[in-house]
């Protein structure tokens, strides 16, 4: 997809060329070193308004350390095969909890798409406890990426830059202590997996019907969310909340769920359905599994098991940890990989996840390229503490 006519200033454009080329010769003057990026951008995601979204987000940063940023992402799309994810069925389990939200347009603001999120009603709690923040995201790729696709085909209709407003309908929340570790652990970890992948996708996030804990709640988790994600918030406190919503999106394009006898709305979402506690992973009394190895990661550090596989392969791995850790699972021509932050991903890195553990982290896949694959278990975050790892992997 390839939008010929834009209205992208020619200053901009001229850095998306840029950047365009540096995804496929990038120069890191920290390593005075060059790689080689071929192919790695699709004809489906190499638009100018898909690269532009990443030097509005990184604004402040140079042009090669951007596309270090970009190759991060492209690695993941051709990982998960993203492209083609916006035309997948929701039919994961995780989809009868966490359900769609897209509306319709803004109606005020224009190429912006309503997205509602269901915060109060929806059970994170369950979900981080049923499955592990691997699935997690297995099952929310399809969301985000039909929420790219939605903005790309209204920037290919219009030739200008599209958004998705991102309402939060905070209707139910009840404060608890799970409340609080889940908005400063697990959630946190989906907000920074968000804002590395879907760099200014997002006009704004709208929380509404906020009561007066979430906002104390918010003042205090404020300075860990990214920068540019603090800087799109725009909360709607629980008096005439239904009223203020209306300066971003139109009646059409919000939840009939909020109609009452003043308030008539269009917007259709199914209400989610929360996790049955006999299927949380604690309540199943799993146990570690055989053969796998207790690992001290040092602060700063990381811990890497390197295997070499050949195409038609298996790679197992099942991880848990004490404290919080960053994961991920890549492959290299080379046993030694330089810099995993640019490597080749087989699944999802992520830079940091919280902890312990609730549910661990799993997988199997069938290897498609001879080559050296790397587990990689970072404790780099750390400032002082010891990570300890449970940690199983395996081939053949």
């Amino acid at each position: 997809m390839t939008v010929i006519e834009n209205d992208i200033s020619p200053d901009d454009l001229k850095k998306v060329h840029q950047l365009r080329e540096l995804i496929k010769v990038c120069m890191f003057f920290f390593t005075y070193t060059y790689e080689i990026f071929q192919d790695d951008i699709s004809d489906y995601y190499n638009t100018d308004f898909n690269i532009l979204r990443w030097l509005q987000g990184h604004n402040t940063l140079p042009l090669n350390e951007i596309a270090r940023k970009m190759k991060f992402h492209l690695n993941l799309r051709a990982a998960w095969n993203l492209d083609d994810l916006h035309k997948k069925e929701r039919n994961h389990p995780i989809h009868k909890h966490w359900k769609y939200g897209i509306t319709g347009p803004s109606g005020h603001m224009d190429n912006v798409i309503v997205n509602i999120e269901q915060c109060g009603k929806t059970d994170y709690t369950g979900m981080m406890e049923t499955y592990s923040i691997l699935e997690v995201m297995r099952a929310r790729m399809v969301d985000l990426e039909q929420m790219l696709a939605h903005v790309m085909e209204i920037e290919e209709k219009t030739g200008k830059q599209a958004w998705i407003l991102y309402v939060m309908d905070i209707t139910g929340l009840q404060y608890n202590k799970k409340l609080y570790d889940l908005v400063t652990g697990s959630m946190k970890s989906l907000a920074d997996f968000m804002a590395d992948h879907y760099v200014e996708m997002i006009k704004y996030f709208v929380p509404v019907c906020v009561p007066s804990f979430a906002t104390a709640l918010y003042v205090v988790v404020r300075p860990l969310l990214p920068e540019k994600t603090r800087e799109k918030v725009r909360l709607i406190g629980e008096t005439n909340w239904r009223d203020d919503v209306l300066q971003y999106a139109i009646h059409s394009s919000l939840p009939s769920i909020w109609n009452n006898e003043n308030h008539t709305f269009g917007g259709f979402i199914e209400l989610p359905v929360s996790y049955p506690t006999d299927g949380y992973y604690s309540a199943k009394n799993h146990s570690v599994v055989k053969n796998a190895q207790t690992v001290n990661v040092s602060y700063g550090k990381i811990h890497v098991v390197t295997k070499f596989i050949k195409a038609g392969g298996k790679l197992r791995w099942w991880v848990r940890g004490n404290r919080n850790f960053g994961f991920g699972v890549f492959y290299s021509d080379e046993e030694q990989c330089a810099d995993f932050f640019v490597a080749k991903q087989v699944t999802p890195c992520f830079p940091w996840m919280p902890g312990p553990t609730l549910v661990p982290m799993e997988d199997e896949v069938v290897v498609k390229t001879d080559a050296y694959y790397h587990v990689w278990v970072s404790n780099e975050k750390s400032w002082w503490r010891t990570l300890e790892v449970q940690l199983l992997v395996e081939s053949e």
